[in-house]
């Protein structure tokens, strides 16, 4: 199955065009950049445990994340923009999709009784994010996780796209991926582990 249809590409340029700031990217994320963020959320993921997937866009990272073996069952795709989101339910119509605010993981996720969560799997342009917005996101997928649960967000930039003193504060250790060149523009994919 290829990481984007003709379709999702034409739902997400149309997005793109009217809210580039919010998308990141003119482009879905690739296969290998999909591929590279399933081996980093799925690696240690305890058997029965949710992957919590931010901001799913058309559904490149989903159909990674299923491609590499996460049953149905326990993929909770999160989308804010209605019009995506109804991308998806047509895409996947087998999964648990929720139309919600990723600032506001922990109660969108109690109203729905998703849990337990051992990752969560972030497509957000955090670096184009507001920094409280960008600390409402991460300190929320934190507060659903494990100890030893992983967030697993990708970035275009140079450096982490959680800031130091985030990861100081909620005693997060951070692994850098190897930079994934055939995705448009290239990026890293970051792994954040909630400390036991």
């Amino acid at each position: 199955m290829p990481a984007t249809t003709t379709r999702d590409r034409a739902v997400f340029l149309k997005r793109w065009l009217r809210r580039p700031l919010s998308m990141g990217s003119v482009t879905p994320s690739s296969q290998a950049l999909g591929r590279a963020m399933a081996r980093a959320a799925l690696a240690g993921l305890p058997a029965d445990h949710v992957v919590i997937e931010l901001g799913a866009g058309t559904g490149s990272i989903t159909r990674a994340l299923l491609a590499a073996g996460l049953p149905d069952r326990l993929l909770v795709p999160v989308e804010l923009d209605t019009e995506l989101h109804a991308h998806l339910k047509h895409a996947f119509p087998s999964l648990r999709l929720l139309n919600g605010d990723a600032a506001r993981l922990p109660e969108l996720l109690a109203a729905h009784s998703v849990a337990p969560v051992g990752a969560v799997v972030s497509g957000l342009p955090l670096l184009a994010m507001p920094a409280p917005v960008v600390e409402a996101i991460v300190t929320g997928a934190v507060a659903v996780l494990p100890p030893g649960g992983a967030l697993v967000q990708f970035t275009y930039g140079p450096t982490s796209p959680v800031p130091p003193e985030l990861l100081r504060r909620l005693q997060l250790d951070a692994t850098r991926g190897r930079r994934v060149w055939s995705n448009l523009p290239p990026a890293v994919v970051w792994r954040f582990t909630r400390r036991a």
